[in-house]
């Protein structure tokens, strides 16, 4: 999966879960850059998790200082999708 790809799914969670639109790039600052409430913090965690297939982990947090930090994240994380 490509940097592009994990993005473009970032940016897929944020409209349709979290009803963001807002132009989001590598390397914007998350905490600025969504302005996220701690429910839709909690939101984007979990339907990050279920559209990539992992698991971020208590303490992640700390290393997530940029958007291009999460997908970094991500890509290291995922799951590869298995086909019947």
């Amino acid at each position: 999966m490509t940097d592009a790809e994990i993005l473009a799914g970032i940016r897929e969670v944020l409209a349709v879960h979290l009803g963001l639109v807002t132009p989001v790039s590598l390397e914007d600052d998350l905490g600025s850059a969504l302005a996220l409430d701690s429910m839709q913090r909690l939101t984007l965690v979990v339907e990050l998790e279920s559209r990539f297939r992992m698991r971020l982990e208590p303490g992640d947090e700390s290393s997530l200082g940029r958007v291009a930090d999460l997908v970094r994240l991500i890509r290291e994380r995922a799951r590869p999708v298995e086909m019947p």
